[in-house]
């Protein structure tokens, strides 16, 4: 008990900002033609905002499910990394107890959860931050869906930019810490603007995630001192 309530005191201070992405999200999503019902259920189910966000954009476009599905695929393969880093720790812990933890692991409970200083109990600790951002975001996403009756379709649009804000604040430690991760994030944001002139229906977003990730694996490890 004492692991679990140090897990929802971790996770406290970010829980407002997983509130003010899942209101921009709901907003956004019922803009897109989803209803509140349906843009809950998502976040509920889905639990990866980053996905959510790309989907009804693309929903929003009339894009093909196929590209949807595809697309939303590749922004998750991240959640196969850090969930095998999580599990890692939980590994004496039973298979049910696993799959209930890592279905709620995404971005930020991972951050914590992988720089959190050495607990008594890792399961009941993840649990406690889990609880704490999986309520936040879905009570976020049913707050903006349920604000959409009342706020703007422009105020809506305009509130999304809260996603990429969250995107900028997470990469930024890692953009200072390494050097390869910022020529990985602006040779992948270059390819995007390049195909985005050319080509639609979230095609360029597939397919400069792709190209990002080959780019990844051509440049020489830091740890040789190639890219300082």
């Amino acid at each position: 008990m004492r692991s679990f309530k140090e897990g929802i005191k971790t996770a406290l201070p970010v829980c407002i900002g997983m509130v003010s992405v899942g209101i921009s999200f709901g907003l956004s999503a019922c803009n897109a033609g989803l209803s509140a019902i349906e843009a809950t259920l998502m976040s509920m189910i889905v639990v990866a905002g980053s996905s959510q966000f790309f989907a009804v954009e693309m929903i929003a476009n009339g894009v093909s499910p196929l590209i949807i599905i595809v697309g939303t695929f590749f922004i998750n393969l991240r959640h196969l990394v850090m969930s095998t880093y999580v599990m890692n720790r939980l590994k004496d812990e039973s298979l049910i107890k696993k799959l209930i933890l890592a279905y709620v692991v995404c971005d930020e409970s991972f951050t914590l959860f992988s720089l959190s200083k050495k607990q008594e109990d890792y399961a009941s600790f993840l649990g406690g931050m889990n609880l704490m951002l999986y309520t936040s975001w879905c009570s976020g996403t049913l707050a903006g869906a349920l604000l959409m009756n009342v706020v703007s379709p422009k105020l809506a649009d305009a509130l999304g930019i809260a996603i990429y804000a969250a995107f900028i604040s997470m990469l930024m430690p890692s953009l200072k810490a390494s050097r390869k991760i910022l020529l990985i994030v602006i040779f992948t944001a270059l390819v995007n603007v390049f195909l985005s002139t050319i080509m639609g229906n979230g095609l360029n977003i597939i397919i400069s995630m792709l190209a990002g990730a080959f780019f990844a694996t051509a440049l020489p490890d830091e740890n040789k001192g190639v890219i300082a």
